[in-house]
This record gives structure tokens, C-alpha cells and sequence, in this order.
């Protein structure tokens, strides 16, 4: 009288072998939090039944759709790439089509949306950093090191062997954000030993590099070591961006403290020959 309804879902362990009926009540189930296991006819009543059929139609066509749970250390793309081999070489009824749905299909549908984002992203980035430098050549400087972070991130993406993800390009936009920060803290310090201090370009750019290694190392630690919980938790759809983020961050820091001072020597240092030049006339 107190019985009640319990929904069991079985896995079979032939594999590929075709499963019967019949074989259903011996199918050992988990008891007591999975502490022993019993055949299922020892704690329920199993019996065939007969239910309500459907067709269901997507754009008004018959479908029959086949859904899967990616297993956790499983990459999806690949998932996917062995679903679409294995499908080829299956004989499909005449006037049967394929399509793949779930996270290929909302990437799909959502990517371009997020490139046009990324586009929006760098113009305005770019008008910031013209607003804050009142000049264009240092903008540009700026925005041509930003392609230092596809460098991380790329690597980062081949290492972990993660997907290029919705949420990977988004870690792409973030990890501008952060390289643009470390790059305004090199170049205003940079700035302000030529123009206060009156130092050459290739004396700024030196005491540049040794003088914002120490903050810029700390904020880019700060930020990638936020996003490792993302990347240990293994989740399909938060470890690519963790994964850009975490490489993306730690890279572009040493090629920030590096490379972006030599590019500032090499773009201001005809500047700085022509002062010495009129300094040298006028004296």
C-alpha cells in the first residue's frame, strides 16, 4: 500500500552486444549508497508495459534525436569528431539526414555574436588608451601587443587540450583587459622618466622594465592564479576560459616586461635623435 513509483535507469555492460528483456530483473543495481549491489527482481516488481508513442517533428520533419553526457575528462570536440566518423560509416535509409546539436550547435549560433563583441572590445579599448595618451603612435604601440595574448593563449589551449570554446573567446576579451593594464602601468612609467626626467628613450625603456616587473608580476600572478579552481574543476563549459585566462596572463607578463619596452625604444628612439640634434644646434 505504500509502495511508490522510483525511476531506475539501467546501464547495460554487453558492449554492443543487442541487450533482451528478459535479462532486465538480473541487471544488479546499488543499495545502501552503492555499500552492495542486489539484482533488481529482489527489490522491485519489473513487468512490460505498453506507453503513448510520439513523432516529433523539427521543421517539420520527422526526428529522432540521440542525446549522450560527455564524460568530465572527455574533450568535446573530439567527442564529437568520433560521433561524426563512426556515423559515416553506418548505411543511413535513403532521404535520412544527420545534424549535430548541443554545445556544437549553440557555439555555432553564438560565436559570431561574440566575434562581433571581441571587435566592439578592441575599439573601445583603443579609444580609451587614445584618450589617455593623447597621441596615436602610443595607442597603436599598445594595441599591437595585445596580439601577445593570442600567443599565450594558443599555447595554453594546446597544452590542456581544451576546446575553442563561446566561453574561450570570451577569456581572450578579458585577458586584453589585463594586457592593456600592464602595458598603460610600463608605458606611463616610461613616459614620465622622458618627460619629467628628462632621460633618453633607451634609458626610460630599461628603468621601465626593471622598475613595473615587480607590480606587473604580481597583478598578472593575482589574476591567473584566480582562474585555476575553473581549470581544476574540469568543467566543459568554464575550463577553456580558465585555461586562456591561467596562460594567457602568465606569458603576455613576461612578454609585456620584455618585448614592450623594446618596441617603445624603437618607436621613439628617432624622436629622441632629433632632440639631441636641435639641443646640440641650439648650443
Amino acid at each position: 500500500e505504500k509502495d511508490y513509483p522510483v525511476k531506475v535507469v539501467l546501464k547495460t555492460d554487453r558492449n554492443g552486444k543487442e541487450a533482451d528483456y528478459s535479462d532486465v530483473p538480473d541487471v544488479y543495481v546499488p543499495v545502501w549508497g552503492g555499500a552492495s549491489y542486489v539484482p533488481l527482481r529482489q527489490v522491485a516488481k519489473v513487468e512490460s508495459d505498453w506507453t503513448e508513442g510520439q513523432i516529433v517533428r523539427r521543421n517539420g520533419i520527422r526526428t529522432l534525436s540521440i542525446t549522450a553526457e560527455v564524460a568530465r575528462n572527455v574533450n568535446i570536440t573530439s567527442a564529437t569528431q568520433e560521433v561524426q566518423k563512426a556515423m559515416k560509416e553506418l548505411s543511413l535509409p535513403e532521404g535520412t539526414t544527420l545534424s549535430y546539436g548541443g554545445d556544437l550547435e549553440s557555439d555555432a549560433e553564438t560565436l559570431p555574436q561574440i566575434i562581433g563583441a571581441l571587435a566592439i572590445a578592441i575599439v573601445i579599448i583603443f579609444f580609451i588608451l587614445l584618450f589617455h595618451f593623447r597621441r596615436i603612435n602610443m595607442a597603436l604601440l599598445i594595441m599591437a601587443a595585445i596580439t601577445l595574448t593570442l600567443l599565450g593563449a594558443a599555447l595554453g589551449i594546446w597544452l590542456v587540450g581544451v576546446d575553442v570554446s563561446v566561453t574561450a573567446v570570451l577569456g581572450i576579451i578579458s585577458l586584453m583587459g589585463i594586457l592593456v593594464r600592464n602595458g598603460i602601468i610600463m608605458l606611463d612609467y616610461a613616459e614620465e622618466l622622458r618627460q619629467v626626467h628628462k632621460m633618453s628613450v633607451f634609458d626610460a625603456a630599461i628603468q621601465a622594465g626593471k622598475r613595473r616587473m615587480r607590480p606587473i608580476f604580481l597583478t598578472s600572478a593575482a589574476a591567473s592564479m584566480g582562474v585555476v579552481p575553473m581549470i581544476l574543476g574540469k568543467s566543459s563549459l568554464w575550463m577553456p576560459m580558465g585555461t586562456v585566462i591561467f596562460f594567457g596572463t602568465l606569458i603576455s607578463m613576461v612578454l609585456v616586461v620584455t618585448v614592450l619596452p623594446v618596441a617603445y625604444w624603437m618607436l621613439f628612439r628617432k624622436a629622441d635623435r632629433k632632440g639631441v640634434q636641435r639641443m646640440a644646434a641650439n648650443s
